[in-house]
């Protein structure tokens, strides 16, 4: 199956709006994750979304598998490297390499400096992390944040 990344326009904004709520959703069951802005309703307000389709260091992507919406990534520029601001797989589509694939794509689109923050009770998250920095560097640095979440540096580039 072939697996592709596309930067989201305006009109398929609304798309990454839903799949970032089931992915909050997700996101919050594990430990240590401190979601605050949900509101009464449920809905989770996430506060720099708007700022993917404003600034020119933000990047929207749309992940795909063939022709099927399969998730979506938020990245942004900070300073002098990368961060994968945000990642989600639909449940569907995880564990065929999908995941794998996509961040591969993004990261050679973003060649430099990397850093990644994770949950690191979220085996799988951290797992490709791990896996994505490996095929890419030899320059691989990680460490705590806080109790709860970790990070991986890496360089990125096409070896």
């Amino acid at each position: 199956m072939k697996n592709t990344i596309k930067l989201a326009t305006l009109n398929e904004k609304r798309v990454i709006s839903t799949l970032l709520q089931a992915y909050l959703e997700e996101l919050s069951h594990y430990p240590g994750e401190v979601i605050e802005y949900k509101d009464e309703s449920g809905t989770y307000n996430y506060p720099f979304f708007d700022t993917y389709w404003r600034e020119n260091q933000r990047y929207p992507y749309l992940l795909f598998e063939e022709n099927r919406t399969a998730g979506f990534a938020l990245v942004r520029r900070k300073k002098e490297h990368w961060e994968m601001a945000e990642f989600y797989v639909l449940p569907e589509f995880r564990r065929r390499g999908l995941g794998m694939s996509c961040a591969l794509d993004i990261f050679k689109n973003h060649l430099g400096k990397w850093e990644i923050h994770f949950n690191k009770y979220n085996l799988a998250s951290r797992s490709l992390w791990h896996k994505s920095a490996i095929s890419l560097s030899k320059d691989i640095s990680t460490g705590e944040l806080n109790s709860s979440h970790e990070y991986i540096r890496f360089l990125a580039n096409l070896k």
